[in-house]
C-alpha cells in the first residue's frame, strides 16, 4: 500500500464555551495531501493547496486569497448552510474559474442549478441552494407550530395558491441569503412589511397584530450582499461599482453587479416584469416629482399610485426629490405612514455647492448635515441616488479637476462611513470639471478616487421587533431562538458557531475582534437601558 505524509495545518486558538471544533486529516498516496472537514465550523484560509474539504451542518469556509486560492482543491459543500466565501474574487471569475472545483452534495456545482453564485461586497459566495429551493416556511400557528407550508423564490402566493394558510399565517422563518414581503391584500396593498435575512435565517415567532392571520400576499426573492457605491447611468464599467439604475427598468443584474429597477414616472416603465430575470429585489420610486421638468407629480397622486410598486413585492424606495423639494418628500411620507403604505428606504438627490471649491471637509460637512436632516425627519435608511459636488446651476466656485477629486474622495469616505447611508449613486453629467467619466471611457482624478475606494456591505441586519415582554432565554441549541414566550429570536455573527456546551449545546466566540463575532440581540432586547444577564461562560 502507499505511503505519504499529511501536511500538518494549524488553526488559531480560540476563547469559546467551552469547545473548538475538531479537524481531520487524512492521509492519500502519494505525496502531500490532505483533508479538512468543517461541521458546524468557520475557518478563513488564504489559500488551499491540494485540499479535499467537506462542509456539514452550518458552515462556512471563507478564502481570502486573490489569486490561486484553491490550486489542486476540491470543496464539497454537503449541506443548505455549508457556504464557501472568496472575499477578494469577483462572482464573474468564481464561477468562470473555480465553479469546477466545488462540489454540491457530491454533484458538480452549476450555476443556478444546483448553486447560486452571488456578490459579497467585494468578493463572492457560493450557495448551495438549486433552482428549486425553498427558502420560506410559514406556520398556521404561533411559535412555528399548526399547519405549515414552503414558499418558492419568484412565486405570486396569494389567497389561492397559499390555500388553507391564506389569512392564517401567524409565524414563519426566513433563511439566510432572501428576502420576503407579506401584505394583507393580495394585490400587496394595505398593512405590508418587507423582511430581509442577510446574516442569519429570520425567525418570527410572533407576527405583529396588523399581519398575523391576515396575510394574503407573499413574494420571496434572492439577496444579493451589494456594497454601497453605485453609479447613476450606463457608465458603469472602470469604476468598480457594485450597483446601477438608469431611470429604466431595461437590463439585468448580471454576477458582478445588481441593477435596480425604477419606477421613473407614475406610469412607467411598466412593472409587469419578470423579477427573476431581471435579477431584482429592490424598486426605486418616481424620479424628482417635485420637477416639472421630472416625473412632475403631485404628492396626493402619488400616495394614490403607490400601490403599484408595492404590488411587486420588491423592496420599495421613496420618491426621490430633488435637493430643493425636502417639503415634497417629508409630505410624501408623512401621508404614506398615515396610511401605512410601506416605504422601506428614502431616495434623496444632493448637489449643493460649498462656498470654498479648496476645502473638502467643509463641503462634506454640509452634505452629512443635508442626508442626516432628512434621515431624522423619515427614520429610515438613505440611497443617495444622484449626486455630485456641485452642478452647473449652482452658485459656488467651480473646482479644478484636482479639488473635485479631493471632494469626492472626502465625501465618499463620509458616505461609507455613515450608517444611516445604505447606498449612494454618484451622477457624472454636470460640467466637465465635474465628471468622473469621459465620453471615451478614460478616467478623471475624481473617476480614479471613486474606482480605487472598496465601500462596505450596503444593508444592516435589521431584526424584526416584537412587542412583548423584553425579556428573552437563549439555549443556543444549534440556533439562536428564543425559548421564552417571547419570540425574541437573535442572529449569530461573524465566526460564531456552536459547539458542546455546560448543558446541551452552547455557542462559541473567538474573542477576535477582527471576525466580528457576537451575537445579535433583536431591538427591544438589546437597546434597553436597564441590562440583566445571565449564562454558564467558559472563559
Amino acid at each position: 500500500m502507499a505511503q505519504c505524509r499529511a501536511k500538518p495545518m494549524t488553526f488559531p486558538s480560540s476563547r469559546s464555551f467551552p469547545a473548538v471544533a475538531m479537524v481531520s486529516l487524512a492521509l492519500a498516496a502519494p505525496a502531500w495531501c490532505q483533508t479538512l472537514s468543517l461541521d458546524n465550523d468557520i475557518q478563513t484560509h488564504a489559500t488551499l493547496a491540494s485540499t479535499t474539504v467537506t462542509l456539514t451542518g452550518r458552515s462556512e469556509l471563507r478564502i481570502t486569497g486573490a489569486t490561486t486560492p484553491i490550486t489542486g482543491s476540491v470543496i464539497h459543500l454537503n449541506s443548505p448552510d455549508a457556504w464557501l466565501f472568496f472575499t477578494n474574487i469577483r462572482p464573474s471569475v468564481v464561477n468562470s474559474a473555480y465553479l469546477g472545483q466545488i462540489r454540491v452534495n457530491g454533484a458538480n456545482a452549476v450555476l443556478n442549478t444546483n448553486c447560486r453564485v452571488v456578490q459579497h461586497a467585494d468578493g463572492t459566495v457560493v450557495i448551495p441552494h438549486g433552482s428549486t429551493f425553498t427558502p420560506m416556511q410559514v406556520f398556521s400557528g404561533s411559535h412555528f407550530t399548526g399547519t405549515s407550508m414552503s414558499l418558492a423564490n419568484h412565486t405570486a402566493y396569494n389567497d389561492g395558491s397559499l390555500g388553507v394558510l391564506a389569512n392564517k399565517i401567524s409565524s414563519f422563518k426566513l433563511k439566510r441569503g432572501y428576502t420576503a414581503t407579506v401584505a394583507q391584500n393580495a394585490s400587496g396593498s394595505g398593512v405590508s412589511r418587507n423582511y430581509v435575512a442577510q446574516d442569519g435565517d429570520i425567525e418570527v415567532a410572533l407576527l405583529p397584530t396588523d399581519l398575523d392571520d391576515s396575510i394574503s400576499f407573499v413574494r420571496v426573492f434572492p439577496w444579493r450582499w451589494t456594497g454601497k457605491k453605485g453609479m447613476a447611468g450606463n457608465i458603469s464599467s472602470g469604476l468598480n461599482v457594485r450597483w446601477d439604475y438608469n431611470w429604466n427598468i431595461d437590463r439585468n443584474s448580471i454576477l458582478d453587479t445588481e441593477y435596480v429597477p425604477i419606477r421613473a414616472t407614475r406610469w412607467w416603465p411598466d412593472l409587469g416584469q419578470n423579477w427573476n430575470t431581471r435579477g431584482a429585489n429592490h424598486l426605486l420610486g418616481y424620479n424628482e416629482p417635485d420637477s416639472v421638468d421630472q416625473s412632475n407629480i403631485a404628492v396626493g397622486d402619488a400616495i394614490w399610485s403607490w400601490p403599484d410598486l408595492l404590488g411587486t413585492g420588491l423592496r420599495v424606495g421613496s420618491p426621490a426629490p430633488t435637493d430643493g423639494g425636502l417639503n415634497w418628500l417629508y409630505s410624501f411620507m408623512d401621508q404614506a405612514d398615515t396610511a401605512k403604505l410601506r416605504v422601506d428606504f428614502v431616495a434623496v438627490h444632493y448637489y449643493r455647492s460649498f462656498s470654498s471649491a479648496s476645502d473638502p471637509d467643509g463641503a462634506t460637512t454640509q452634505f452629512y448635515n443635508f442626508l442626516k436632516g432628512v434621515y431624522d425627519r423619515t427614520k429610515r435608511p438613505l440611497w443617495v441616488t444622484e449626486w455630485n459636488n456641485g452642478a452647473n446651476w449652482t452658485t459656488g466656485p467651480d473646482p479644478t479637476l484636482a479639488q473635485n477629486a479631493a471632494t469626492v474622495a472626502k465625501m465618499i469616505e463620509m458616505l461609507d462611513n455613515t450608517p444611516f447611508v445604505e447606498r449612494y449613486s454618484l451622477y457624472n453629467w454636470v460640467e466637465d470639471v465635474r465628471r468622473v467619466k469621459w465620453d471615451d471611457g478614460s478616467l478623471t482624478a475624481a473617476g480614479v478616487a471613486y474606482r480605487d475606494k472598496v465601500s462596505p456591505l450596503a444593508y444592516t441586519q435589521v431584526i424584526p421587533e416584537v412587542q412583548t415582554a423584553a425579556s428573552a432565554f437563549y439555549r443556543f441549541e444549534n440556533n439562536t431562538r428564543d425559548s421564552s414566550a417571547n419570540g425574541h429570536a437573535a442572529i449569530s455573527r461573524g465566526a460564531a458557531k456552536f459547539t458542546t456546551g455546560k448543558t446541551g449545546r452552547g455557542i462559541t466566540l473567538s474573542g477576535n475582534a477582527a471576525s466580528g463575532d457576537h451575537v445579535l440581540l433583536p431591538p427591544r432586547i438589546g437597546d434597553s437601558v436597564d441590562f440583566t444577564f445571565g449564562a454558564w461562560v467558559y472563559w
